[in-house]
Order: C-alpha cells, then sequence, then structure tokens
C-alpha cells in the first residue's frame, strides 16, 4: 500500500465513530481547533467556495463528534484537556452574504455557533472586495491577451478558463504586497485593462441579514475597506479599525471585542496593529496561520485551521489539529 493510500486509510478510520472515540484522544493534543472558512458555495460556483453540501456534512460530523462552543468560552476550554469531545469554534471571514443564505441555516439546525468577521464597508454599501473584483473580471474578461500594468513582460496570453483563473491568482498574490494607495491604483488599471466584467448579484451581507443570524453567530472585526493592515500608516490603520468596530456596534447593539486581520499572515499585521487593536477594545484577534489555539497561545494573534477539504476523513483529521497531510 503506497503512503498516500495508507494515510487516507487512517483518516477514514478517525472520521468512523468508534475510530473518533478510541483514536482521537490519542492523537489530538489539548487545546480549540478554530476553523476558518470563507465563501460557502450552491449552483453559482464561479467563485471558488466550499459546497453548501460538504459543508453541512462537515458540521453534522462535527455536531456528533465534537463540542461546538461560543466564542467566550475558548479561553476555558484552550485549558481543560479531560473532555472527551473536543472543542471547535467555527468562524467565517469577510461576511459574504453565503453566510445567511446557506451557512446559518445549517447553523441553526445542528445549533452550532459561529463568529463571522464583517469587513463593514460592504454591509454599508455593497459592491465587492478587491480581491473578488480582480479574480471576477480575470475569470469573466473577453480578451485573449492582457498587459499587466505593473509589469514590463509581454501581454499574458489567456487561451481559456484556467488561465484566465491563474491570471486573477497570480494578479491578487502582487496586489496585496504593494502599499495600500499603490494596491488601489494598481487594480483600477487592471480593471481597466481586462475590461468591465459582468454584472453580479449582492455578494455581501446586509445589516438586516447581519441582525437575523444573532441568535448563533457573534460578530467581529474585519476593518472597514479589507485592506492589508500592515500596508497602512498608523493613522489610517485606526480609522479602519476604528470605523469597523462603531459600525458593527451601531447596527447589533453590540461592541465587537474580536478581530481577524485581512489577510491574516504574521506579515499582514504587526505589533502596532495588535496594539491599535487593544486601544480599542478588542481581547481577541485571529490571524490565517495554521494551528490550534493552546495554554500558551497569543491571543492576539490566534492561530486556525482551514475547513475547505472536501472530503469528510480529511476534515476530521483537521479536527483532530493534525492540519493537512
Amino acid at each position: 500500500m503506497s503512503v498516500r493510500l495508507a494515510k487516507q486509510a487512517v483518516k477514514r478510520t478517525v472520521s468512523s465513530r468508534l475510530g473518533w472515540r478510541f483514536l482521537g484522544p490519542l492523537l489530538r493534543p489539548s487545546g480549540v481547533v478554530v476553523l476558518m472558512y470563507h465563501r460557502i458555495v450552491d449552483r453559482d460556483r464561479t467563485l471558488v467556495g466550499l459546497p453548501v453540501e460538504v459543508f453541512a456534512a462537515q458540521m453534522e460530523w462535527l455536531r456528533s463528534n465534537c463540542d461546538p462552543i461560543e466564542p467566550e468560552a475558548i479561553g476555558e476550554r484552550v485549558q481543560d484537556s479531560r473532555r472527551s469531545r473536543p472543542a471547535v469554534l467555527v468562524t467565517f471571514d469577510d461576511g459574504y452574504r453565503d453566510y445567511h443564505d446557506l451557512a446559518y441555516p445549517v447553523l441553526k439546525r445542528l445549533g452550532i455557533p459561529a463568529i463571522v468577521f464583517l469587513a463593514t464597508s460592504f454591509m454599508d454599501q455593497g459592491g465587492m472586495m478587491w480581491t473578488d473584483q480582480v479574480q471576477w473580471a480575470a475569470l469573466s474578461t473577453r480578451r485573449d491577451r492582457v498587459r499587466l500594468p505593473w509589469s514590463d513582460a509581454p501581454p499574458v496570453s489567456l487561451p481559456d478558463q484556467r488561465s484566465r483563473a491563474a491570471l486573477g491568482e497570480t494578479a491578487r498574490g502582487y496586489l496585496k504586497t504593494l502599499p495600500d494607495a499603490d494596491r488601489r491604483a494598481a487594480v483600477g488599471a487592471l480593471l481597466k485593462e481586462l475590461g468591465a466584467p459582468p454584472a453580479r448579484e449582492r455578494e455581501m451581507l446586509t445589516w438586516d441579514e447581519v441582525r437575523n443570524t444573532t441568535d448563533l453567530t457573534r460578530f467581529g472585526g474585519h476593518s472597514h475597506t479589507h485592506p492589508i493592515l500592515s500596508r497602512l500608516d498608523r493613522a489610517s490603520a485606526e480609522q479602519e479599525i476604528r470605523t469597523c468596530r462603531d459600525r458593527i456596534a451601531a447596527e447589533t447593539g453590540r461592541v465587537p471585542t474580536t478581530f481577524a486581520y485581512p489577510n491574516g499572515r504574521p506579515a499582514d499585521y504587526t505589533d502596532e496593529t495588535r496594539q491599535l487593536l487593544r486601544d480599542l477594545g478588542f481581547s481577541m484577534a485571529f490571524s490565517t496561520s495554521e494551528g490550534i489555539a493552546g495554554p500558551e497561545t497569543d491571543w492576539m494573534a490566534v492561530k486556525r485551521l482551514a475547513g475547505d477539504s472536501d472530503d469528510l476523513a480529511d476534515f476530521a483529521w483537521i479536527a483532530t489539529s493534525r492540519r493537512r497531510s
């Protein structure tokens, strides 16, 4: 048997009821697994997301085998390694409309709480986040070659959908490295080069939809316009965080105390960012770095694990905090 097949056999054993009961405690360290999601998709799968039927299967497995917790319980549960059912916290970044339409009904049926981190300008004004704008424009362009505005290289050939998707991913990766003002200008130039994409239905939550889910959902900050905070000066970063906090408080009646860094890698926030969050009343911030929340966790850089596997055995492996393999 190949190594890959052997790993898959172990994962499937762990995901079974008996395997989880007897092998799970041996495999997982103490602590809380914080799962991270972004977009859940149904029939329209043009933009990348986790299919709703896969998400539902994951949550059903989670309800049967784990202890989904509210965010207020994470500090206590990272200290408690005696329970047979591991604690899991479900989180969503950005504030996509599909949380209300697709994810929340699943969570409601199963009684699973979650945090959704909101980029609040999109609740206020609609529109698409710049990362989605770039990907959608690349996927839908009718041009067979485009020049990247920031590059002297020859135009990029776009013979098929795969090449258009790759262009979007490459462009997004580069644009994330730029100072925010330069990034805005470069996005505008790229969208002009690609041509105006066809309109899409609203992508982001409205405030009414936010309020409709508050029985099971806590709402945290994710900035106002979704810049990478380390690319901003102090005053701009403070404005992004403060505006986000104040908009959530005004619309929900509850001041947020949790935050997720846009993009969330160590290079995307600084010690100054952490201090700004503390000064503005945030007591916990989440990154996108992989890991489990344990007794020694840095509460201003809580690690998470992406729940985007479409294989239930892989998902169970992630829930043991084994990460990916």
